[in-house]
Formats: C-alpha cells, sequence, structure tokens
C-alpha cells in the first residue's frame, strides 16, 4: 500500500488593514501666508487682494543676439555702448587711431581694439556709417570740461556677419545708448554731475585688477558711499546723459591691509675682549696727558 500525501492547508486570506484615523490634535492646519514685513517707521506692503488669474502660456520666441547682453552678475562692473557713425583712421600707418564721426555732426577721439582691425579692412567700407560697439572713456575728469574717449571693440551688423535670428533694424539697438555700471564715487548736486568707478577684470594671473572714472552728466539720490549702481546712458554731443538709475546693492566692505610691524631682532651677545697679562679687569684704563709746552720768552705786542 502507499502512502497518501498530507493535504494541504488552505492560505488564509489577507484583509488590508485600515488606515488609523487622525486624532483632532494631529490634524494638520493650513499654514498662515506671509505676505510681507515692514520695518519700523514705514508704511506697510500693498497687498493684492483679488485672485489670481491663470497665466496664459506663451509661446517661447527665439533669442535674439544683442550686442550688449544684460549683465551675468548683480554686481558685474562694466561700461559699453553703442554709436553710429563712420570711423576715419589718422593715417594707413596709425590706422587704430582716429575720429568718430557721427550722424549728428559730432567728432570723437577713437581707437581700436583687439583684432577689430582685420575685422574692418576685411569685410566694412569706412565709407558708409556703421553702428559700432564701444567702451566710453572720459578724460579729465577732475576738470568742469570733460572729453569723451571712445574705443571700438566690435560693430554691430548681423546681416552682413551672418548671425542667425538678428535683423538689420533691430528695435532693441538705439544709437547712443550706454549701459554703465560700478560705484558712485562722488555726486555733485549742485554742478550736476556723478563720478562712477569701474573695476576691471586683471588681464594676467597674479596682476592686480585696476579701476577708472567715468564721469556722468546727471545726479543721484543722496547716499553714503559704497553703493553699487546701474546706469541707463545717453550720449547727447559728447556727454554721457543718465537717463535712469537703480540701485544694486551695497558692496562688501574692502580689507585694509595693516602693515606688518618689523620683527624686533634679538641682541647679539657681546664677545668679552682679551685682556693684556699684568692688568686687572676692574681698573680702570690710565688717561694720558699730554704737556704743554710753554715757550720761554712770551710774545711782545
Amino acid at each position: 500500500m502507499t502512502a497518501e500525501p498530507p493535504a494541504k492547508r488552505p492560505r488564509a486570506k489577507k484583509t488590508p488593514a485600515t488606515p488609523p484615523t487622525p486624532s483632532p490634535e494631529l490634524e494638520t492646519k493650513p499654514r498662515p501666508e506671509i505676505l510681507g514685513v515692514a520695518a519700523a517707521g514705514s508704511s506697510p506692503p500693498k497687498v493684492n487682494t483679488a485672485p489670481e488669474a491663470p497665466i496664459p502660456e506663451q509661446e517661447e520666441l527665439p533669442s535674439r543676439p544683442q550686442p550688449i547682453p544684460p549683465p551675468s552678475e548683480r554686481m558685474q562692473y562694466r561700461a559699453i555702448g553703442v554709436v553710429r557713425g563712420r570711423y576715419v583712421p589718422a593715417s594707413e600707418e596709425e590706422f587704430n587711431r582716429g575720429m568718430m564721426m557721427t550722424e549728428d555732426g559730432v567728432e570723437i577721439e577713437t581707437v581700436l581694439l583687439g583684432q577689430v582691425m582685420n575685422l574692418i579692412k576685411k569685410y566694412l567700407d569706412l565709407n558708409q556709417p556703421h553702428l559700432w560697439v564701444v567702451y566710453p572713456r572720459t578724460r579729465d575728469v577732475d576738470k568742469e570740461e570733460v572729453k569723451l574717449h571712445l574705443q571700438i571693440v566690435g560693430v554691430w551688423e548681423p546681416e552682413r556677419l551672418q548671425q542667425a535670428n538678428a535683423t538689420a533694424a533691430d528695435p532693441g539697438v538705439n544709437d547712443g545708448y550706454f549701459s554703465v555700471r560700478g560705484e558712485v564715487i562722488f555726486n555733485s548736486q549742485e554742478k550736476n554731475f556723478v563720478v562712477v568707478k569701474i573695476q576691471q577684470l586683471p588681464r594676467r594671473r597674479g596682476e592686480k585688477p585696476k579701476a577708472f572714472k567715468l564721469k556722468l552728466v546727471g545726479t543721484v539720490p543722496m547716499k553714503s558711499p559704497g553703493y553699487f549702481w546701474d546706469f541707463q546712458v545717453q550720449r547727447q554731443g559728447t556727454s554721457l546723459v543718465v537717463q535712469e538709475a537703480t540701485t544694486v546693492g551695497i558692496l562688501p566692505p574692502r580689507k585694509i591691509k595693516k602693515p606688518k610691524k618689523a620683527k624686533a631682532r634679538p641682541a647679539r651677545p657681546q664677545r668679552p675682549q682679551p685682556q693684556r697679562p699684568g692688568s686687572s679687569p676692574t681698573s680702570p684704563r690710565p688717561t694720558s696727558f699730554r704737556p704743554v709746552r710753554r715757550s720761554p720768552n712770551p710774545p711782545l705786542n
């Protein structure tokens, strides 16, 4: 006879566990919405109580290159602008120096920087006006009459240089527009001018960063020095006139280098002087007197 296999036990069905009912003490309450904090003595912030309308989805437009891009950092120093005119070099030998003949009949001293000279000779006709990308400089900042000086770093003709997504008449480019960002170091309400200090990045490693001053026509609200400003400037003749000024923030305090103290050198031990034989160390040295010779016969008067 063969033994029968043991019968299998039926598996018990698992019932889903019911979640515990939260107690009223542990129920989450809606967080209060923080509308704003007003400083003492200031007016309370405005609160928009109207329900927020859904933001309509907008089609993403292709990015259009600009001669003056937006700042890459919050406190980025710069002074750059565009000027339309004809560049007239001084001579064939000094092609990188000349004058800028603007469309409003102003002559401005101009120099070429970098490899823009090869670009001009290869692609551009200097008998025609162009929109130049320039760095502004104002000489004789301490004097009342300031001379404007330009440094050409490029030309804005995307249709000629085959840049994508750009048109010949770009509505965002205005002749004579400048973007100036830096620290205000002097502000004259009476004479209506402001001096901006702009830091330059070192060209090589190990070099100290340099700075230059730019004089603008206009004033800003009186504030203590150490503020970083963003200026929208327009050229009028040979002057840079402030159209709009915005405070960006307070600059970090500068580190003042303390002069290094000279280390005190330890006193050198004095070497004992050799003594002569027969002389005591405590006995003073004998003083020698020279005898004065007197003449036997005094001089006759």
